[in-house]
């Protein structure tokens, strides 16, 4: 994520590039108040959706970065592929509970 976002800072000013900079901190917002959610609150049920909503959110910001720099882009691949691992699980604990 680190790198990805880097090389999205240091390209040439633009709007795509501004789209990027912007999806990327309402991503991480909304993956920081995940933990909070499912750890402290452990409302299960919120918490997973609220991953589906980190997930298109991450999505997104890939579509966005791809327009920008694709290296980039291909670099949030395994974050996606780490949320639907969360999500798998998320939602196991759910319904367990």
């Amino acid at each position: 994520m680190g790198i990805g976002i880097a090389r999205i800072y240091r390209s040439p000013a633009s709007e795509a590039r501004s789209r990027s900079l912007l999806l990327f901190l309402v991503q991480l917002a909304f993956n920081f108040f995940w933990s909070i959610i499912f750890f402290n609150f452990q409302n299960f049920g919120l918490a997973f959706i609220w991953l589906i909503a980190l997930w298109l959110l991450i999505l997104w910001m890939i579509l966005s970065f791809r327009k920008v720099d694709p290296v980039a882009a291909w670099l949030q691949i395994p974050y996606l592929l780490w949320v639907t691992f969360a999500a798998y699980l998320n939602l196991g604990v759910w319904m367990l509970n």
